[in-house]
This record gives C-alpha cells, sequence and structure tokens, in this order.
C-alpha cells in the first residue's frame, strides 16, 4: 500500500509541476506503423474497389513488411490545381467537373501558371469561392513561357497538412520555360511533401521548340540558348514522369475533346485509394525503396516509391 501511495503521490506531483512522466519502456518500444496510400487499377484503367489486407504484399529495402490493416482512404484530400495552359482557359469545363466529383472530400488550392505561377484561390472547400476562383481560370490572353517547375515545387511545399491526403494535379498545354531548377531538387522536395503527382498534358505539350538560331545572333550564342532548353526540358520531364510515377500518380496525354473522362478518371482515383497500413522494422531508412504489390490477377497499384515521412 505504502508503495502505491507514492507512485500516486510522484504522478500528482509531475501532473502540478508540469513534468512529463516517463515513457514506460514497453510503450517506447514499440513498433512504428506507417500508412501507405494505394490506387488499385483493373485491366481497363477502373478503380477496384474489393481488395483486402491480405491482397497486399510490402517491402521496405527488400524486407516484408506485416501488413496489419487496409481500408478505403478516409482521411480528406488535399489538392493543388497547377494550370498552365497559356491562358486559354481550355481546362475550365474538366476541372470544374473534376471539383464537382470531390466537393465534400477535398480542398482546393487553384494556382495559374501564364508566366509566374499566381494563386487564384488559396486552399478552400466552400463550393462559391472556388466557382469564383473557376471563372478566372477561362480565357485570360495567351503567352508561352510558363514557370512551371516553380509552381510545382511551390505548391509541394504548401500542400502537405496534418491528417489530410495530399495531391497535386497539374494540366498543361506546354511550351514552358526555361528554368535554372534541377528535376532532383523538384522531386525531392515532392518526395518530402508526400504529396500524389497527377499530371494531364495536352496532345502536342511534348513537341520539341525550333531552334534558337536567327538572323542577328551567332550560331555559338544560338547552340548556348539550344542546350539551355533542352537540358530545361530533361529536368521537367524527369519531374512530370518520373517524379509523378514515384509519388503514386502518372502522367496521362490526351486529346483536348477527352479532358473532361480524364479528369473525371483522376477523380475517381482519388476517391477510391486504399490506405494500407505496415509495421516498420527498427532499422528502416528514409531512402529504403517501398515496393507494394498485389496477389490479384489483373490488378495494377500505382504506390509511392518512397515511404511517406511521418
Amino acid at each position: 500500500m505504502r508503495v502505491v501511495l507514492t507512485a500516486v503521490v510522484g504522478l500528482l506531483l509531475l501532473s502540478e509541476f508540469g513534468i512529463a512522466a516517463p515513457v514506460p519502456a514497453a510503450a517506447a518500444g514499440q513498433p512504428e506503423s506507417r500508412t501507405i496510400y494505394v490506387t488499385a487499377l483493373d485491366r481497363e484503367g477502373r478503380p477496384v474497389t474489393d481488395l483486402q489486407a491480405a491482397d497486399f504484399a510490402v517491402k521496405v529495402g527488400n524486407k516484408p513488411l506485416d501488413v496489419i490493416r487496409s481500408e478505403p482512404a478516409k482521411a480528406p484530400l488535399r489538392i493543388a490545381v497547377v494550370v498552365a495552359d497559356a491562358g486559354t482557359g481550355g481546362f475550365q469545363q474538366a476541372l470544374g467537373n473534376f471539383m464537382q466529383k470531390l466537393l465534400g472530400h477535398a480542398e482546393f488550392s487553384l494556382i495559374s501558371v501564364i508566366v509566374q505561377p499566381e494563386v487564384v484561390v488559396d486552399y478552400a472547400s466552400e463550393g462559391a469561392v472556388l466557382r469564383d476562383g473557376l471563372r478566372r481560370l477561362g480565357p485570360r490572353g495567351r503567352q508561352a513561357g510558363a514557370q512551371l517547375m516553380e509552381a510545382i515545387r511551390e505548391a509541394a511545399g504548401t500542400v502537405r497538412r496534418d491528417g489530410r491526403r495530399p495531391a497535386i494535379l497539374v494540366l498543361r498545354v506546354g511550351g514552358e520555360a526555361i528554368t535554372p531548377l534541377s528535376g532532383n531538387e523538384v522531386r525531392d522536395q515532392l518526395r518530402r511533401s508526400g504529396a500524389l503527382l497527377h499530371v494531364v498534358s495536352t496532345l502536342g505539350a511534348q513537341r520539341t521548340p525550333a531552334s534558337s538560331a536567327r538572323p542577328g545572333i551567332s550560331s555559338e550564342q544560338a547552340q548556348m540558348q539550344d542546350n539551355d532548353t533542352a537540358t530545361s526540358i530533361l529536368n521537367l520531364g524527369q519531374v512530370l514522369g518520373d517524379g509523378a510515377r514515384e509519388s503514386g500518380g502518372r502522367h496521362d496525354q490526351v486529346v483536348s475533346t477527352t479532358l473532361v473522362p480524364a479528369l473525371e478518371r483522376v477523380a475517381d482515383e482519388l476517391l477510391l485509394q486504399y490506405a494500407v497500413t505496415c509495421v516498420l522494422p527498427q532499422s528502416t531508412k528514409p531512402t529504403d525503396r517501398l515496393s507494394v504489390s498485389t496477389t490479384r490477377k489483373g490488378v495494377k497499384l500505382q504506390t509511392p516509391a518512397r515511404l511517406p515521412t511521418p
């Protein structure tokens, strides 16, 4: 009884003076768990909705992990939408359908990139606010030279928030400006954000720009400009291709007449993701490669290439 009273008095004193009690050894040694968001698609690209925990196999650094739970993702989405349309307003209708489908499940930031990134709506979920922002993404003067890499980097820096599933949607028509940013730099920022990156480009956005050679410019200057352009295109391609795939998303190239169904598919995939929770070994490192597979035949998984940071 004396031992019990002493322990109680000690706890009361710790509480009174704001001193945290030590964590019991058992609690301190409990294994860490991590939740991975997974997209599962059938052969036609439609979401698969009936997978169970036993259907997933997860490895980190080639070490199998125990999958303790798999369920439909319930955390609300936080989506940064980057619209690099050269001012044409060509994504307006498809984007409106996309947001309508996710209304009540997500908050959106709308970013216009004609040249420099401009935040039109800063993370809102109210229909009236989003409708007003969508109106401002209509035709607004054609101009090439979007700073798309800068816009993606900025979005990756703001999209993460506790209790939310971060995602970045890039809508582009091509013709981006030369950028000093490296692809690896932006991909690393994207990985740290934990955001899924989906890219939708209109057909022709990947076309090679014309040579800089023209009257009044030396061949050496033209070659330097062409080299800078080629390097910039390579870096952007790394982010839109490898960066999207590594995040658990992808890069789709579509014709303008199929934008509406293309964005509706993206909305469905975000709504129907799985939250797969695993137990991590103590030796796990942030650089360890993540591998998620399924035993279900005919099902393709889109998953991040690295564990999400806690």
